[in-house]
C-alpha cells in the first residue's frame, strides 16, 4: 500500500488566497461540494503546482516551504475507494514540528473511502511523530551554548 500525502482545494482559496499571519498565503482547503472533477479542475489551476502519479492517483503538491506542505491526491478509476479525493497539509509549527491532518471527499463506495482515510490519519500520526522524533533528536545534538534557532 502506498500512504499519501493529499489535498483539495476550494474555488474561494484558489481565487483569493488569505494571507497567513507570516504574509504567507493560506494552505488550500476541501470544498467536498465541488465535486470530484470540480476539485480537480481547481487543482490544475493552481500556480506552481507539481503533477505525480504514484500508485494509482494522481497527486497535485503545492507548497510555501518552511511554512506548509499540501498534497492533493485523486483516485484513478480502478481504486476501490474511486472517485475520491484526499488533502493532507503538513504545518510547521513554531516547536519546528511539522504536523500532518488530512480530509477527504469520497464520491464512490462509502465503505472504501471509509478504509482510505483511516490510513490517511494514521499515516498523519506517523508523519508527525516522525517530525517530532527529528526535531528532539536534533536539538538533543545542540550544545547548550549554542543560540536557538
Amino acid at each position: 500500500m502506498v500512504r499519501l500525502p493529499a489535498v483539495v482545494l476550494t474555488a474561494a482559496a484558489l481565487a483569493a488566497p488569505i494571507a497567513a499571519a507570516a504574509g504567507d498565503p493560506a494552505a488550500p482547503t476541501i470544498d467536498c461540494t465541488l465535486g470530484f472533477g470540480g476539485l480537480r479542475t481547481s487543482a490544475e489551476s493552481l500556480a506552481g503546482v507539481q503533477w505525480t502519479q504514484v500508485g494509482g492517483y494522481d497527486i497535485a503538491t503545492l507548497s510555501v516551504p518552511e511554512v506548509w506542505r499540501v498534497e492533493i491526491a485523486f483516485t484513478s478509476p480502478g481504486h476501490p475507494a474511486h472517485p475520491a479525493v484526499t488533502l493532507r497539509t503538513r504545518r510547521k509549527q513554531v516547536t519546528e514540528v511539522w504536523t500532518a491532518d488530512s480530509k477527504g471527499c469520497g464520491y464512490g463506495d462509502q465503505g472504501q473511502f471509509a478504509i482510505l482515510m483511516a490510513d490517511m490519519k494514521s499515516g498523519d500520526t506517523e508523519l508527525t511523530n516522525a517530525s517530532r522524533y527529528d526535531v528532539e533528536q536534533r536539538k538533543r545534538g545542540q550544545s547548550p551554548l549554542a543560540p536557538a534557532n
